[in-house]
């Protein structure tokens, strides 16, 4: 298991991340400290990047998604194939702190692709993102998740 600190716009840590290869893909679980994020819903994805230095410009430096392409449209509900960084929304609650796991089988912690999965730990890394609104999965580009609020790197 890899474990990174999660960053908000601050640069401030409000909580840990942890990757973990599995069989079959990448187990990411969130521990996210109370009051980092406004109640409610909120998009998770892979970026392609694992740079969250520019916490004031809003992450900008973790990249699109991963395996943004024209070929790959977002949304863990879109008919088409999805990208690779699609996750489902997490929850934020109003009062206390809070996890959540999420299991991608579009991803891998290799350095190079695996059984067609995407690799994290590729020459430039990956990011998990977390935006200000939940994702509604068939959107374009985003799914309407709004401004990325936190993010992770993993490199």
């Amino acid at each position: 298991p890899r474990t990174v600190w999660i960053v908000g716009l601050d640069g401030r840590a409000i909580g840990q991340a942890t990757f973990t290869e599995g069989a079959g893909g990448v187990l990411i679980r969130l521990e996210i400290s109370e009051g980092s994020l406004s109640p409610g819903w909120h998009g998770a994805h892979v970026h392609q990047s694992g740079n969250c230095s520019d916490f004031a410009q809003g992450f900008a430096a973790a990249g699109a998604h991963a395996g943004h392409s024209p070929a790959a449209l977002h949304g863990l509900l879109n008919p088409v194939v999805g990208e690779a960084g699609d996750l489902p929304n997490l929850f934020a609650p109003s009062a206390g702190g809070f996890g959540v796991e999420f299991f991608s089988q579009r991803l891998t912690l290799l350095t190079s692709s695996r059984d067609g999965r995407m690799p994290m730990l590729d020459r430039d890394g990956s990011a998990l993102v977390i935006h200000a609104s939940g994702d509604d999965h068939v959107t374009q580009p985003i799914g309407g998740a709004g401004s990325r609020v936190a993010c992770a790197a993993l490199s």
